[in-house]
């Protein structure tokens, strides 16, 4: 129902991830999001695409972002 939406998700240590929900099954959601990174040569930074696969056992709380 939520895919494609941004979500919250606070894991069971306390880190907090903002993303897109991308993909949901039995044993895992899939998030993605774009991050800012050095460049690999030379100066500046460039935006990276990131995916992280969360077990809902290391899942303590998710939230849906609304935005307007």
């Amino acid at each position: 129902k939520n895919l494609g939406r941004n979500l919250e998700v606070t894991t069971n240590d306390d880190n907090i991830i903002e993303a897109k929900l991308i993909d949901a099954n039995e044993d895992f959601i899939t998030l993605e999001w774009k991050a800012r990174e050095p460049k690999k040569i030379g100066k500046g930074k460039e935006t990276v695409v990131k995916n992280a696969e969360i077990p809902y056992i290391s899942i303590k709380k998710a939230v849906v972002v609304i935005s307007f």
